[in-house]
């Protein structure tokens, strides 16, 4: 309690009663409870159950198991125990789960991500709610993901490769910026804003030390900026839900009740609280002289995450919806473009190669028609989509994918590899979006063994002569209990490792 900066104590007890005041100021304590959770991939996971044991078998929890509890806004969702260390794990790797603030997962709760929407994260950094929103897509529909910070938009795009996701478009903007390009254009718009970050005191040592009064204004003042070119980007009858990890008023509220005064076409939808969730403080809300009631009671539908209520940590939520109903005429086109290009058959064909030599393919094979492909693996997987190539990187685009044109562009869909010299080398991010089955070769390793810890840590594994892949030539497809997590080249009973330089772990 005494690390807290003092103005914010003193906000936070005008604000509140003095019995409540006690309780989330007790919140803080040391010896509080801290609560972690990781939420399951399940385009990915076979069975929770299954990894679970995996986690608690190899977790080191001496003092009992741990339960796994669901996170109560989030089916996918489960506490654990901080001692099982699941960031060390090689199913992290693999992208079984994302490690992710339980309050946090709550966002996109109330998104409600269905089949073939049009989605935008625009703040989106680290990537815990638009990986959440790729797997609720489960590889249908559209996600275009953003980040302003080039180095964030990278771990960001790391991230969306490491679950596996196809139909993401990783993008490096403003929101101005894509709202020029984006005009009536998504169905759903999250809007996790940057925030003075009161929510994370309890766990993050950088925003304690970087608060201050002047901060909370210039995050409202940005967030009002953002909100707006959000709104522009709104479909009719489509959905916004903006949230913060912050208590301030001014950055919650206060910014609901202004947005609603700005755009009368909007309201605050009411929903269901769950887990300890309590609704806004449309009294925090300063009206000026006269108030607008309507905006006013609305803002009080708003979902607030306290740290003394919740297991997790503090949070604000509003979801905001758009009047009227999306119709054909209203949906607008961004036909791939720019600078990703349609790829020309000479960078195709090596691919094909590739997969012909390297995929189990179904009897239908390949069917390709104007550029777009459809690739059916014998394991009921498909590739489809449309070549995009970038320089000599080839990228497979789901064939709605909206055009790069005059964005700054990470990653569009798959990345399918590079083309060198004629011959096609695989990326990791098509060995992490396959299945163990998808590939002819392959190569599996425990999660407890030392050769998964090595090949991780970017080693050549030797075979032994007896194994049946001593005499074999080609891409091998490295999987850790079953789970793709790699490409190997095998050659003389070698695994020479193409796991990623950047992505070893020293164990």
């Amino acid at each position: 309690m005494s690390t807290l900066p003092k103005e914010f104590l003193e906000r936070m007890k005008n604000l509140f009663s003095d019995k409540e005041y006690e309780e989330f100021i007790n919140a803080f304590d040391t010896d509080h409870e801290r609560f972690h959770a990781l939420r399951l991939n399940c385009n990915k996971c076979r069975s929770k159950e299954e990894l679970f044991d995996v986690l608690q078998s190899q977790g080191g929890n001496d003092e009992g198991k741990t339960d796994f509890t669901k996170v109560p806004w989030e089916d996918t969702g489960f506490y654990y125990d901080e001692s099982m260390a699941p960031g060390k794990h090689p199913y992290h790797e693999a992208g079984l789960y994302y490690i992710q603030e339980p309050s946090a997962m709550a966002p996109v709760h109330f998104l409600d991500p269905q089949k073939d929407d049009r989605i935008l994260d625009l703040c989106a950094a680290p990537g815990g709610k638009s990986t959440q929103i790729a797997a609720a897509l489960k590889g249908l529909g559209i996600l275009v993901t953003n980040e302003i910070n080039r180095d964030r938009a990278k771990i960001l795009s790391l991230n969306i490769e490491r679950m596996g996701i196809r139909n993401a478009m990783v993008v490096s903007e403003d929101s101005f910026c894509l709202a020029e390009k984006f005009e009536g254009y998504f169905d759903k718009i999250l809007v996790d804003a940057p925030c003075s970050g009161e929510g994370m005191f309890r766990k993050n040592e950088i925003a304690l030390s970087e608060w201050s009064l002047d901060n909370v204004k210039l995050c409202a003042d940005r967030q009002k900026e953002i909100l707006d070119n959000a709104a522009k980007m709104l479909l009719p009858g489509g959905r916004i839900v903006y949230s913060t990890c912050t208590f301030s008023p001014e950055e919650n509220e206060q910014n609901i009740y202004e947005f609603l005064l700005r755009h009368d076409d909007f309201h605050v939808k009411e929903v269901e609280l769950v887990g300890g969730m309590e609704n806004g403080r449309s009294q925090w809300v300063s009206t000026g002289v006269t108030a607008d009631e309507r905006a006013l009671h609305e803002t009080g539908r708003s979902v607030r995450l306290w740290p003394h209520k919740v297991r997790g940590e503090g949070h604000f939520l509003c979801v905001l919806e758009r009047d009227g109903n999306t119709s054909s005429d209203s949906v607008k086109s961004y036909v791939p473009g720019g600078r990703f290009v349609r790829a020309r058959s000479e960078q195709i064909k090596p691919f094909f190669e590739f997969a012909a030599e390297t995929l189990k393919l179904s009897d239908d094979k390949i069917d390709a028609k104007n550029g777009d492909i459809t690739l059916k693996l014998s394991d009921g997987d498909v590739l489809c989509g449309g070549f995009l190539s970038f320089g000599d990187q080839l990228y497979l685009a789901p064939c709605d994918m909206p055009s790069p044109a005059g964005l700054k562009v990470l990653r569009i869909g798959l990345h399918l590899g590079e083309v060198k010299k004629g011959r096609f080398e695989p990326s990791h991010a098509l060995a992490l979006s396959l299945n163990k089955a998808s590939a002819g070769i392959t190569f599996d390793l425990s999660s407890d063994s030392q050769e998964i810890r090595q090949y991780l840590n970017g080693q050549t594994l030797r075979l032994s002569s007896d194994n049946e892949l001593y005499k074999k030539k080609g891409w091998c497809l490295v999987s850790c209990d079953g789970y793709s997590i790699g490409w190997a080249k095998l050659a003389g009973g070698m695994l020479k490792n193409h796991y990623p330089k950047g992505l070893r772990i020293n164990y």
